[in-house]
């Protein structure tokens, strides 16, 4: 937590797929404080409904962060949207975090733990990403940190690419999943010590197999028992992320 006296406001722009469940996790362990009405991180009203805080008004927004500091809340998550970094990065108060990962691992990862966990009924990838998805559409970070996330999706352009680096580059820590060094970013960062081992990844659930096993489908248990990839050949995801990789390889800390 933020040292005695000095209020600090984690807000966690949560990518799907992308470790997220495991940081907020991680914070929860830390003794971060987060809303009593919570979706992993993401702030709910009593009735369990994602508030939607990257719909907010400059001055809606500024409210938010000062019922935190009223509230004693230190961590804030956004999944479902993005809110004005802009407006966030100006204020003291609020620290800025994400965490990417290697676009094409990201949705062959949805894909898998979406397949196994019954939230699609597509067997292939390539039927899996046409579905009118923010998570399963081309270039999803540029989506994401240039707030052009409502449907129906438009087409993204080089312009939309420039804003999400001007975005990007306002957060206070940017970590990369693949380069195996989450926990001591953020151990340093916030002075956090405790790991996580919830992290909601797509293998060795025994709820899922207890699901499974409930609706018969054992081909599904025999493949998620051996851990199969559903994804073979990912070349269907050729250009699909070119503005991902584009922007990734400017902002990523080593």
């Amino acid at each position: 937590m933020g040292s005695e006296g000095e209020y600090r406001l984690i807000w966690f722009q949560h990518l799907h797929k992308s470790a997220g469940t495991l940081i907020v996790n991680m914070a929860i362990n830390n003794n971060e404080v987060l809303f009593d009405n919570h979706n992993n991180g993401n702030p709910t009203n009593s009735i369990g409904e994602v508030l939607p805080i990257w719909e907010y008004s400059k001055n809606q927004l500024l409210d938010f962060v000062n019922e935190c500091e009223i509230s004693g809340i230190t961590f804030v998550a956004t999944e479902y949207g993005a809110p004005n970094f802009k407006l966030l990065s100006k204020d003291s108060r609020v620290v800025l975090i994400t965490c990417v990962r290697d676009p094409k691992n990201r949705i062959i990862s949805n894909f898998n733990y979406d397949y196994y966990s019954g939230y699609t009924n597509e067997k292939s990838l390539e039927d899996f990403i046409k579905n009118p998805n923010v998570y399963t559409s081309d270039n999803y970070y540029v989506r994401v940190f240039s707030r052009k996330t409502s449907l129906p999706l438009k087409k993204l352009t080089k312009e939309d690419q420039a804003l999400a680096l001007i975005n990007v580059l306002k957060f206070d820590l940017v970590i990369k999943t693949e380069n195996n060094n989450l926990e001591d970013k953020l151990f340093k960062k916030f002075g956090w010590s405790e790991i996580s081992t919830n992290n909601h990844s797509t293998f060795g659930n025994k709820w899922r197999i207890i699901n499974m096993i409930k609706r018969i489908k054992l081909l599904k248990l025999i493949r998620y028992i051996r851990k199969k990839n559903m994804v073979s050949d990912n070349s269907i995801l050729d250009g699909m992320f070119d503005l991902d990789y584009e922007l990734l390889s400017k902002i990523i800390e080593d």
